[in-house]
């Protein structure tokens, strides 16, 4: 009986230091996340697989894109779930920089469907409170990187280096385009960002969220990705190519775009995040 227990804590020992080895092999790895799984199908294809591990509901694979080092996740759709992933991927990897990458919906209307916008700085655009007045944008509370006071943020900001990496590969990504309507897509770095738990499919809310916060795109994962990037000190960027006009454009609506755009939009946005793997370290 002694040698018996003995034996299985022996075992035990064994596993966990062969889990600690793999976890020690896959660390400090660029980390790529998508939401749906259309958003994934370009990276899954091409990638060279290593392994795997699936965790709390999440499949995390490990291999090489552009003679890079990843691990590649899906975070599933919404807010709750992009925060959840973000901080298990933090947790388990510990990556030196993560790309999310996927489709928006476009508030900004000189931004047209395919277009790529990367921007600077994300907010949640549903976070606040109701009164009698209506709604009213409240910041987040939180505890930023080396601060022991809790502060309210407003806008999560993405790593400035991956931006200006974005913004050198600007020309060379754009010959990896399939055109949309008859129209090659275009590149934005830069502008504002709104997340939240909803898809917008509606003109007055696309012109209050241009009227708030200025923003660009609209997506349900963003904010809350570089938000728990932020706290964590990891450098974060998002792609996201349009795949609709938040409210339709002309007498279409926003999900009617969605389903006729998605495939060819959401590899678009893979493609840019493959050309900018070239310029990462």
């Amino acid at each position: 009986m002694r040698k018996r227990i003995i034996y299985s804590l022996l075992l035990l020992l064994l596993v966990f230091l062969g889990l600690s080895c793999d976890k020690a092999k896959y660390q400090s790895r660029t980390a790529i996340i998508f939401a749906f799984k259309e958003e994934g199908e370009l990276l899954r294809k091409n990638i060279e697989l290593e392994d795997s591990l699936f965790f709390c509901g999440r499949t995390f694979w490990m291999g090489k894109l552009q003679e890079k080092e990843l691990v590649v996740v899906s975070s599933g759709i919404g807010m709750t779930n992009s925060a959840m992933t973000t901080q298990l991927l933090i947790d388990k990897f510990e990556p030196k920089q993560i790309i999310f990458t996927g489709i928006c919906g476009g508030i900004n209307p000189e931004n047209h469907i395919g277009d790529i916008i990367i921007p600077d700085k994300w907010v949640t655009h549903d976070f606040g409170y109701y009164d009698k007045n209506g709604f009213k944008i409240m910041s987040v509370p939180v505890t930023m990187p080396g601060k022991r006071e809790s502060d309210t943020v407003t806008y999560f900001e993405v790593d400035s280096n991956l931006l200006e990496k974005a913004q050198s590969v600007k020309n060379e990504a754009k010959k990896r385009f399939r055109s949309i309507l008859g129209r090659l897509p275009q590149i934005k770095v830069g502008g504002n960002g709104v997340s939240g738990n909803s898809f917008i499919d509606q003109v007055e809310k696309r012109l209050w969220l241009k009227e708030k916060f200025n923003a660009q795109i609209v997506d349900m994962e963003s904010a809350g990705s570089v938000q728990v990037a932020n706290i964590n000190n990891v450098p974060i960027l998002i792609v996201r190519s349009c795949s609709d006009l938040a409210g339709g454009s002309g007498s279409s609506t926003a999900e009617a775009e969605l389903e006729e755009f998605m495939k060819v939009v959401a590899d678009n946005s893979a493609e840019f995040v493959l050309e900018l793997l070239k310029e990462l370290n």
